[in-house]
């Protein structure tokens, strides 16, 4: 007997997405506090950000604090796994990202009083010698050349650079590193890693917003709140710039940025709809053209990028030296066509789809909706975003779509640099 193949059914309405309880308090220290019950998993997730913008601190100073914290928070967590096996498989990581000192925390649950109590300790009154201090220097700046010889790392700098000649980028170097002393990190401490303005995000099978309340009242003190950062200019390059490369890459890196609106701006939602399609996956415009179509590069994306002094769209790929102009064109090609004929109903809703359906799935596990629910701090909304994104997102009509791509993606609005250029090749290459 031989089946026969039928169609599939119509896909129904997509799912709403229905957050776990938590709760939103602000401690009289000043910092935020959201707990999240989840019982995914016996597992608790923990995210602190305290603000450390890179306009109020000296980079590399910074770098070293992390640095020295992550160090600190590595011994506690191995040297008390004999004495308290519940800590086994305890993870954590700090970083400074530019914004923010970033504290994460992946610890059994049963550990978690433990680890909110590390945290607060290591944020409140870390050992700021002149041996640990130097100890976390020389790690970094053994690892700052590998780092900047990425070729994506070296492209970002040298577009840094390129748009922003009056900015100081993030990312310091072997020597400056080396230079910072225990005194330096000391002062950057005691001025600015405070709570006020701080935010810390707990996910957790149980409730733990008063444990988390009396661990957290450890830290304390003012500082000086950073100022807010000068307007960020527009950005400063025009045209794509050529850049020499040292290394022994066999492709040329291509990242292209134009000014974009904030996460708070109301024409947001439809912002990262033209985004999407444009170049956020798999089945966009860019990955269509320059992937399937011409074969110029294996990986090419757009995304809404804050590494910048201001929102940027991004796009970036690699692509064989020699054909750096030509995936120029394409990319113009591509920009021109989505400003001058927008797309129609059913490109909107697949990447609408697309979107909705990642937002959801990256919120499932107790690590997606920890690190979501900073990032969203992080930005400046509120919790709830994270269920009226979706419903803003279902709103946008094809109109807004098209005024979005008016706005931000005309060619003569991206400024970008081609890292690994072939030699003897122009100095500038334009959009066009």
């Amino acid at each position: 007997m031989t089946a026969r193949a039928t169609a599939l059914p119509p896909l129904g309405p997509p799912r709403a997405f229905v957050p776990p309880p938590c709760t939103d308090t602000v401690l009289g220290t000043g910092l935020r506090l959201v707990t999240v019950r989840s019982k995914t998993v016996p597992l608790a997730e923990i995210r602190m950000l305290a603000p450390l913008p890179a306009h109020a601190v000296d980079p590399a100073t910074a770098d070293v604090l992390a640095g020295l914290t992550a160090q600190e928070c590595t011994r506690e967590v191995t040297a008390g796994v004999d004495e308290d096996p519940r800590r086994e498989g305890t993870l954590v990581s700090v970083t400074w990202t530019g914004t923010w000192l970033a504290l994460n925390a992946s610890v059994p649950a049963t550990a978690a009083p433990w680890a909110l109590r590390l945290l607060a300790r290591v944020l409140a009154r870390p050992r700021l010698t002149e041996e640990a201090c130097t100890a976390a220097a020389r790690s970094l700046a053994a690892r700052a050349p590998g780092r900047l010889a990425h070729p994506r790392t070296a492209a970002h700098a040298a577009l840094y650079a390129h748009a922003y000649p009056g900015c100081r980028e993030r990312h310091p170097g072997p020597d400056a590193l080396l230079a910072v002393t225990a005194a330096e990190v000391t002062a950057l401490h005691a001025a600015h890693v405070h709570p006020r303005g701080a935010y810390a995000v707990v996910v957790a099978p149980d409730d733990l917003a008063e444990e988390a309340s009396r661990a957290y009242a450890l830290w304390t003190g003012t500082g000086t709140r950073p100022a807010a950062p000068p307007p960020a200019p527009p950005p400063a390059g025009h045209g794509i710039r050529a850049v020499p490369w040292g290394g022994d890459a066999t492709t040329a890196q291509v990242l292209l940025a134009a000014p974009a609106p904030d996460r708070t701006d109301p024409s947001f939602a439809a912002l990262s709809l033209t985004n999407c399609l444009f170049g956020g996956y798999f089945s966009s415009r860019l990955m269509r053209e320059l992937r399937e179509n011409e074969g110029l590069a294996y990986q090419i994306e757009s995304t809404i990028d804050d590494s910048f002094p201001r929102p940027s769209v991004l796009i970036s790929y690699a692509t064989a030296p020699e054909n750096v102009s030509r995936s120029l064109r394409a990319v113009t090609r591509e920009l021109r066509d989505l400003t001058s004929r927008p797309p129609g109903a059913a490109e909107i809703d697949a990447a609408r789809a697309h979107m909705t359906g990642l937002t959801w799935i990256g919120q499932t596990s107790q690590s997606g909706l920890a690190s979501a629910y900073a990032g969203v701090l992080g930005h400046g909304l509120d919790p709830g975003w994270l269920t009226t994104f979706p419903e803003l997102l279902r709103q946008v009509t094809p109109a807004q779509v098209a005024q979005a791509a008016a706005a931000h993606y005309g060619p003569h609005r991206f400024t970008g640099v081609a890292l690994g250029a072939p030699p003897g090749a122009r100095a500038e290459y334009a959009l066009e």
